[in-house]
């Protein structure tokens, strides 16, 4: 069980990793007056990025879904 939890943590950490690799290519990279074209405010998503990571680890240890 240790296992699973410590291969959820390694991919969120990746997933992480990768995450602020990307941001930070972008804000590198030359703009040429882009818009945000999400449909949902990028506050909004950085919630629900951060409560899906929540549901991962409570799935993951057992304190949310079958017992």
């Amino acid at each position: 069980m240790m296992r699973l939890v410590l291969f959820a943590a390694f991919i969120a950490i990746l997933a992480l990793a990768i995450v602020v690799l990307l941001g930070t290519m972008r804000d590198v990279a030359p703009s040429q007056g882009r818009k945000d074209t999400a449909m949902i405010p990028a506050r909004m998503r950085r919630i629900t990025y951060v409560l899906l990571v929540l549901l991962l680890f409570g799935v993951t240890t057992g304190l949310l879904g079958a017992a």
